[in-house]
C-alpha cells in the first residue's frame, strides 16, 4: 500500500490531499490528484475577492451598472448561495463584503443578486455592493473533489481544504481545533463519506459578520462543526451557526438535515443526537451534552 499527499495553496489557505493505494494504481492516483488541484486553482482564479481579474471581483467592480458574463458552475453556486440566503432568513448572506471594507458603507442583501439563467449573467443591484463567498467556496469545492478523484480510481483519501474535511473509503477520527487554545485538539470526530466544516473564533477572533446588525458576529459559540453529506450546505450552516447562537444553529441544522457539535463560550460541549456517540472530547472535562 502507497501514499501520496499533496499540498498546495488556494482559497487562501494551505490544502492537502492524502491519497492511499495499490502500487499498480500509483500513476493515476497521481493524476487524480493534479486534476483536483488544478481544478481548485481554476475555483480560486474564479472566486477569489483578493484577485482583481476573478469573475467575483468583477462582479463587485461592475456593482449596480453592468452584467458580468460567467461559466456554468459559477452561475450554479450563487444560485444555490441565493438558495441559502432564504432557507437561513437571511443570516447567511454573501453580499457581506462591503462590512468588511472600511469606509465603504453597508448594503447587504443577497436579493440584491440579479441571475439571468439564459445569459449566465450576474450583476449586483446597487452600487457598493460586493460578494464574498468565504462561506461557502470550500464546502462547494471539496464534494467535486471527491468526484474528480472518484474518477480518476482513488478509494481511499482524506481531503483537507483548510478546515473543510472529507474522507473517501473508510470511517476516520477528524481533529477539531481548540478555539482557545492554538494548535490544540478539542475533540474527535468519527466520520466517513461527510464533509466536516468547522468554524470559529480561533486566533483571529470573529471574522463573521452578521449582515443584520452589519458588526461581527457575537453568540454563544466559539466554534461550530457541522457535519453532513453535501459540503456547501455544511459550509453554509458552519457559517450561519456562529451569528445564530445554540438555539437557532441546533434549529437550522434540523431543517438542513445536517448533525453538529458547537462549542460554547463557557467551555461546554453540545453535540446534536445522531452524532453524540461519535464525539470524543479531548481538551474539556464536561461531557458532551
Amino acid at each position: 500500500m502507497g501514499t501520496i499527499e499533496k499540498m498546495f495553496l488556494g482559497f487562501g489557505t494551505v490544502n492537502s490531499i492524502t491519497a492511499h493505494f495499490s502500487e499498480p494504481e500509483r500513476d493515476s492516483v497521481r493524476m487524480a490528484l493534479d486534476a483536483a488541484e488544478n481544478y481548485i486553482n481554476t475555483m480560486d482564479d474564479r472566486l477569489s475577492v483578493f484577485k482583481p481579474e476573478s469573475l467575483i471581483s468583477r462582479i463587485n467592480a461592475n456593482a449596480g451598472l453592468l452584467d458580468t458574463l460567467v461559466d456554468r458552475e459559477t452561475f450554479d453556486l450563487l444560485r444555490v448561495c441565493k438558495e441559502y440566503g432564504g432557507l437561513t432568513g437571511g443570516v447567511f448572506d454573501i453580499t457581506t463584503k462591503p462590512l468588511t471594507d472600511a469606509g465603504k458603507p453597508a448594503r447587504v442583501d443577497y436579493h440584491d443578486i440579479l441571475l439571468d439563467e439564459e445569459r449566465l449573467s450576474v450583476r449586483l443591484r446597487r452600487r457598493g455592493q460586493g460578494i464574498h463567498l468565504g462561506g461557502i467556496a470550500k464546502g462547494w469545492a471539496v464534494d467535486r473533489v471527491v468526484g474528480i478523484l472518484e474518477h480518476g480510481g482513488v478509494e481511499n483519501a482524506v481531503i483537507n481544504l483548510g478546515g473543510t474535511v472529507r474522507n473517501i473509503g473508510i470511517s476516520r477520527k477528524i481533529g477539531v481545533r481548540n478555539p482557545f487554545k492554538a494548535e490544540s485538539i478539542a475533540l474527535y470526530l468519527e466520520s466517513e463519506g461527510e464533509a466536516v466544516v468547522t468554524s470559529g473564533l480561533y486566533e483571529r477572533g470573529s471574522h463573521i459578520y452578521d449582515p443584520f446588525s452589519g458588526k461581527p458576529a457575537v453568540s454563544d459559540l466559539a466554534s461550530a462543526t457541522v457535519i453532513g453529506k453535501d459540503g456547501a450546505a455544511a459550509d453554509t450552516a458552519a457559517t450561519a451557526c456562529m451569528i445564530l447562537g445554540t438555539a437557532g444553529g441546533v434549529k437550522l441544522l434540523a431543517l438542513l438535515g445536517l448533525e453538529g457539535v458547537f462549542i460554547l463560550r463557557n467551555g461546554g460541549i453540545l453535540a446534536t443526537s445522531n452524532i453524540r456517540e461519535r464525539v470524543r472530547p479531548v481538551s474539556f472535562k464536561c461531557s458532551v451534552q
